[in-house]
């Protein structure tokens, strides 16, 4: 039997650490306009500099609604094995002959690309599985001419716009 806590700690942690997801598996997607027009990315980081990521899905959705996007578009059923997307291309909403419907403003969305970096020597040859989430709202420019979005902490998204459980 164990006695001392801290040997119990060792035998655990082990099991903890094999649960968490690898380093940069998530990351922040990027939420902009493009000719006047909602737009969706991945972070300019080195690693999607040096080898972008191979995009297979994106999904738009209400955030409390995920399992029902508003949005989807499925690159492998396009007979696109998958979109290479660096940092300084996005993928406009409602992009190809897919039905979206108008975002709203006052509205908290989520988006999520997911995807594989390409495979490296450094792993084998192997992609890494990559996920690039955000979530956002919009808001009516000074003008009143367009949307724009503003980027919020998914977590912080206020209560009373979640819908009723």
């Amino acid at each position: 039997m164990i006695r001392q806590p801290w040997a119990l700690c060792a035998l655990l942690l082990p099991l903890v650490a094999s649960c968490s997801p690898p380093p940069g598996r998530y990351q922040q997607a990027t939420v902009s306009t493009s000719d006047g027009r909602l737009c969706f990315g991945v972070p300019d980081t080195r690693e999607t500099r040096s080898a972008p990521p191979e995009i297979a899905s994106i999904a738009v959705s209400e955030v409390g609604h995920g399992l029902y996007p508003l949005w989807e578009r499925i690159f492998v059923d396009e007979s696109i094995l998958e979109l290479v997307l660096p940092p300084h291309q996005c993928i406009p909403y409602a992009s190809v002959s897919s039905a979206a419907p108008p975002l709203q403003v006052g509205t908290y969305y989520e988006v999520a690309l997911s995807g594989y970096t390409p495979g490296n020597p450094e792993n084998e040859g192997e992609g890494e599985m990559r996920s690039f989430i955000s979530c956002f709202h919009l808001r009516q420019s000074s003008d009143r001419t367009r949307l724009e979005p503003v980027m919020v902490v998914c977590g912080n998204v206020p209560t009373s716009s979640l819908p009723p459980s």
